[in-house]
């Protein structure tokens, strides 16, 4: 049922290819398919697991203090000047549900079935077909759009999501992960498996468009392989790539030189981010412990925007920014807090069972790849994004278990 609902995480939206399946409601509280998979998956473990659920771990003071930073912000989000009188409390509580609660506690119960390797590679599977999935319906848009010239590398066309960059944000975390078994598995068939992945998702990443997408997987590619052997290949290999790519495609040069184009050029993506990272701060400055409150920025931003930004964007597309604006400084501390946590748990895991090492360094490789999209995007504010980073967490801290002794992180 996990690994089930682990393969549903692109199936949270109505574009998704099911039209009118994937939203519901329970009264003013929505919810989507991928929840109704994934709150039966839980709730299943939960008494599956019963007594051997590790609620005592590295990661649960940070956590409590992440949701209680989360909770306290859905109280104090700002209400639309049209709707109920508590219609912004509740689109705050609909995402506390599917963004914090649900996600936090499938990781708990993910930690206490991937004690084995056998466990926790049926639900790398779930990831995997999910991963799948996103990149041939992506490759399949993008080559129509060539095919059909439409192409245009400002705006790539998408299949599931609303934006490319989504695409890029889902696959390269799995990517780092899929590296780690390609490199490490002492299996041939995971190794090949892992390898077919990457054959499949990282030409969708190549051909999401996305800029931070592409240093995320440079990123990732960098990580994982320095603690391979072939490191100096691999090190070469994202110099070479990206060189050759750059000199074969026009569409690429367009997409990299927009970057070099006047600030105030709507295809100049730095330029606009810029912009929104000034007006993020002003709004900061005025609310710093509350922030604009959970799904409550675009609201909170209008009276501090910047005259330059008229975009209506919902988060300020920056880590440590989303966090502070959604969760608050509370719920930024824990984030920030479950990071060293992850350093610290990937350190030991190093030393760990094979199992244990090869997910550590994967772990680290998606934490970079979170780390580098971050800086101008929204790696976890979505409904896919927060079950994949809280999988991951759960697949290593029930490795380290596994194959290693629970030592004080």
């Amino acid at each position: 049922m996990l690994a089930l609902a682990l393969a549903a995480t692109p199936f949270y939206d109505t574009k998704n290819g099911i039209p009118g399946c994937c939203r519901y409601h329970a009264g003013p509280i929505p919810f989507t398919f991928l929840e109704v998979l994934l709150v039966a998956a839980v709730g299943v473990g939960l008494v599956a697991t019963r007594g051997r659920l590790p609620w005592r771990n590295h990661y649960t003071w940070p956590a409590v203090v992440f949701l209680a930073g989360a909770t306290l912000d859905t109280w104090f989000t700002p209400n639309p000047s049209t709707g109920g009188a508590h219609q912004g409390q509740e689109l705050a509580a609909g995402i506390l549900k599917a963004y914090f609660l649900e996600p936090v506690l499938a990781g708990l119960v993910i930690a206490a079935f991937a004690t084995t390797w056998r466990n926790a590679r049926i639900m790398l599977a779930g990831l995997g077909l999910a991963g799948v999935y996103v990149a041939i319906a992506n490759i399949w848009t993008v080559l129509m759009a060539f095919h059909h010239h439409t192409f245009d590398p400002y705006t790539p066309p998408v299949a599931i999501y609303n934006s490319a960059n989504d695409v890029a944000l889902f696959l390269v975390p799995l990517e780092a992960v899929a590296m780690a078994v390609g490199l490490w598995s002492r299996n041939q068939w995971e190794r090949l498996a892992a390898a077919a992945f990457l054959l499949v998702t990282v030409p969708a990443v190549g051909l999401s468009y996305s800029k931070g997408g592409w240093l995320a997987l440079i990123a990732v590619v960098l990580v994982v392989g320095a603690f391979h052997p072939w490191r100096k290949w691999l090190a070469m290999a994202v110099v070479v790539i990206p060189g050759i790519a750059l000199g074969a495609s026009s569409s690429v040069r367009k997409r990299l030189g927009a970057e070099l184009t006047s600030s105030s050029n709507q295809v100049n993506t730095l330029g606009s981010r810029m912009r929104l990272w000034e007006s993020a701060l002003n709004m900061l400055i005025h609310k710093p412990i509350f922030g604009g409150g959970l799904r409550g920025f675009a609201l909170a931003l209008k009276p501090y925007q910047d005259q330059g930004y008229n975009e209506h964007l919902l988060y300020p597309h920056n880590l440590v920014l989303n966090f502070w604006t959604e969760t608050g400084l509370v719920g930024l501390t824990g984030f920030l807090w479950i990071v060293w946590k992850v350093i610290r748990a990937i350190r030991y895991g190093l030393k760990d069972g094979p199992h244990s090492r090869l997910m550590s360094i994967g772990l680290l490789g998606a934490l970079a790849a979170v780390g580098i999209h971050g800086m101008v995007d929204v790696p976890y504010f979505k409904n896919d994004l927060a079950v994949v980073w809280w999988a991951l967490l759960g697949l290593q801290l029930g490795l380290a278990k596994g194959e290693g002794e629970a030592r004080p992180v």
